[in-house]
This record gives structure tokens, sequence and C-alpha cells, in this order.
């Protein structure tokens, strides 16, 4: 069943592959410029704190080198690009670098979201269309057997959510593995110990969002389903608002619709704290992280 499911959504998808092939290609380009940037933050910082003499003569030795480590030629190549008869000449140009590609990056970054919500916005509005037209092919039994509130909350929410999980799994199947990949490389190319180190550690963050993201997931299917009842007992309500009237029924429903609302509530507050707290979590360990490599670095 979950194969099937798949199988469709890539069938669904497949009509917009040029829309996902842009903006794979912006998410890769994005990546690249991201890890230049830190490259260039990291020269900065380098030029700051050490003296200028002595970059002019690393420079010197690495050119007359004929064998140079990975790390000395991406240095040796910066140097190149930065580097000027005066430390304020080369700190001006290694300034305009980095407003350079902080500007182009975000460029790629817009071009790939704006693909990717076009590519949402459509597969839900194709998905809604083809819900309403199966719903029209039903017989009477299945309306007899489901709630119409159940029906129009699978209708709109469920469907919103679809749009929601598709952003999600395109960062984390296609972004985040560039992304991660791009970064230990460039570690690995800095420092193989330092790399090793951040390796250790980022698996304990990658733990902890796991189980974070499964609670978050049981808490969304509980959430859809408090949803569907919330629109069950309001379009209950107002297709029989004359029988309410009629029975003085009103108190009775508003504390019916008042308690499951509140349910909603306490459901969305738990998975609210799981979403928000996920974030400080991996800054957390991204800063241990940086915090060992700058004090064995």
């Amino acid at each position: 069943m979950t194969g099937s499911i798949y199988r469709r959504m890539g069938q669904l998808l497949f009509n917009f592959w040029p829309y996902l092939l842009i903006s794979t290609i912006s998410a890769f380009i994005f990546v690249l410029l991201n890890s230049a940037s830190i490259w260039l933050m990291a020269s900065f910082i380098n030029n700051v704190l050490t003296d200028f003499d002595k970059i002019v003569q690393s420079q010197l030795e690495w050119a007359s080198k004929s064998t140079l480590t990975t790390n000395e030629k991406l240095k040796y190549w910066t140097n190149l690009l930065i580097l000027r008869d005066t430390p304020t000449e080369s700190l001006k140009i290694l300034c305009y670098a980095i407003l350079s590609v902080f500007f182009i990056k975000n460029i790629f970054l817009y071009i790939k979201n704006l693909l990717l919500r076009i590519v949402e916005l459509k597969l839900v509005r194709d998905i809604r269309d083809h819900l309403y037209k199966h719903i029209q092919t039903l017989s009477l039994g299945y309306f007899h057997k489901r709630h119409t509130g159940s029906i129009t909350s699978i209708v709109m929410n469920d469907v919103e959510q679809l749009q929601i999980a598709l952003g999600v799994v395109f960062q984390r199947l296609f972004v985040e593995p560039i992304n991660i990949l791009t970064f230990v490389t460039l570690l690995f190319i800095i420092s193989w110990k330092l790399a090793i180190i951040a390796i250790i550690i980022i698996p304990l963050a990658g733990f902890s969002i796991i189980g974070i993201g499964r609670s978050i997931r049981r808490k969304s299917r509980r959430t859809q389903q408090k949803i569907a009842e919330i629109m069950q007992i309001l379009t209950e309500t107002l297709s029989s608002i004359r029988i309410v009237k009629a029975f003085v029924n009103e108190k009775d429903e508003i504390k019916k619709f008042a308690r499951e609302s509140s349910n909603y509530f306490k459901l969305l507050l738990k998975r609210a704290r799981l979403d928000l707290i996920s974030g400080p979590i991996t800054e957390s360990f991204g800063v241990i992280i940086g915090v060992v490599l700058l004090w064995y670095g």
C-alpha cells in the first residue's frame, strides 16, 4: 500500500519535472555558494587575526611548492583572489567577495523556493480536483458511512498538509544531503581530525531530531483527526440550525464545540513545543561543533 502511494505521488510529481529539475540545480548551486561563503568568512577572520606579512609569506611559499594539499590549494586560490598590496585593500576585496557570494547565493535560494512552491500549489490543486471528481463517482452508501465534515477535512486540510510535507521532503532528500556532504568534505579538506570530531557529534543531534520528528508525526495525525471532528460538528450544527434553535439547544452545541476546540488547541500546542525545540537543539549541537573546531583547530 505504501509503495502504491509513493508510486502515485511520483507519477503526479513527474508532470512538474522541469520545475523540480531547475529547483534541484538551484539548490545545488546554493549549497556550493553557501560553502564558499563560509570559507570566505573563515578567510576574513583569518586575515583579521593573522599578521598580513605572514599571509604574504605563506602565499609565496605555496607558490614555490610543486605539490600542495587540497587545503593549501584552496587557501592559495583564495589569496590570489583577495590579496592586494596593502592589508586595507585586501580586506576591501574580501568584503566585496563576501557580499557578492551572499547576494548570488540568496538569488538561487529564492529561485529554488519559488519553483518548489509552484510545484506544491499545483500539486495540491490537482489532487483536490482528482478527489472532488472521485467523490462525485462514489455511491450513496459511502456518504452514509462517512460524515460530511470528515470528507471536507480530507479535501481541504489533509491535502493542505501534503503541500507542507512536500517542501519538507524535498529539503531533506535533496538539499540537506548535498549540504551535509559539502560541509563534511570541506571539514576533511581543512583537517581530517576535526572532521572526525564533527562526525562523532553530528549523530547525537540526528538521534534527537529523529525522535522529535516521530513524535511530531504522531501528533500531526491526531491533529488531522481532531480538525475533522470539529468540521463535522460545525457542518452538522449549521445544516440543522433550525432544529437546534427549535429545541433551544444552543448551549449544549456551544459546549460540545468548545470542548473539541480546546482538545485541538492542546494538540497544536504539544506539536508546537516539539517544532520549536528542534531548532534550538540543532543550533546547540552546531555551536558545540563550532566551539570544538575553533578550540582544537
